[in-house]
This record gives structure tokens, sequence and C-alpha cells, in this order.
């Protein structure tokens, strides 16, 4: 399964690891196409997230594949129930999913950016200075 990510007017392209992370990853295909916001994450590093939530899996359901340390182009889930934050995001840098007083947070890493990620960066490391950009993620029919 692979997925188009425009951020502005760029466009990159994301490998999905339905492999490793079957549960979320499948409930995000069934969610797409999702039209939003960036929001620079605020604690995490050079990540943004969805302004709005998306809730791909129950509370009761584990975090799949977690991640710690991100890369630019890892693309996770945070399912965020204890703040309301259910969230997609991506790194645009190196990043870590962070609480407030750097508590780290289980995120899924359900993907990763393999076109175009050069000028993706470009583009997010915009985000602090330009404020959010509108962005699409949508589906690659094979």
């Amino acid at each position: 399964m692979r997925i188009q990510v425009k951020v502005g007017d760029t466009v990159a392209e994301a490998a999905l690891f339905e492999d490793k992370a079957p549960k979320t990853v499948s409930a995000l295909w069934e969610r797409l196409p999702i039209q939003d916001r960036t929001i620079q994450a605020r604690w995490s590093g050079d990540a943004w997230r969805t302004e709005g939530n998306y809730e791909l899996l129950t509370q009761a359901d584990p975090v799949e594949n977690g991640a710690e340390r991100l890369s630019a182009g890892d693309v996770i889930y945070y399912p965020g129930y204890r703040s309301g934050l259910l969230k997609v995001a991506i790194a645009y840098g190196n990043a870590q999913w962070l609480a407030p007083f750097m508590v780290p947070l289980d995120v899924s890493h359900i993907g990763k950016i393999d076109t175009n990620l050069d000028q993706f960066v470009e583009q997010c490391s915009q985000i602090i200075f330009q404020g959010p950009f509108e962005i699409e993620i949508s589906r690659i029919e094979s």
C-alpha cells in the first residue's frame, strides 16, 4: 500500500508498513483521503501533526510497531486518548513524540516517505515560520 502526501505545493509518496502495523494501516487506508492542515509538533522536534483528530483504533487496541526516535519521512499515528489527540503525523527531521516536560509517548510507525523527501523536508521546515500548510493524504491505487 502506498499513499501520496501533499503539503502546500509539495507532493511526496510513502510506503505503508502493512506487515508491521496491519490494523493501523488498514484503518488509515479506509479513512483516506484526509484533507487537513499541519500543526507543528510543539515538543517533539521536526515533525507536524494533523489539526483534526482521526480515530483509527479503539482505546483498547495496542500501539503497533512502536517508534521512539523518528527521522525525516517517518509516518506515525498517535492514539492519544488521554489527551484527546488522535493524530496522523510525519517527521521532517529528527524527532521524538513527546508530551510536555519531555515525556515520551507511544506512537505507531506506519510508513515512510520514499519519493521527493528532500523537497518535502524543505517545505515542512517552513511550517514553524509560515504557519500551517494545507495537506492532503490520499491513496495511490495500484
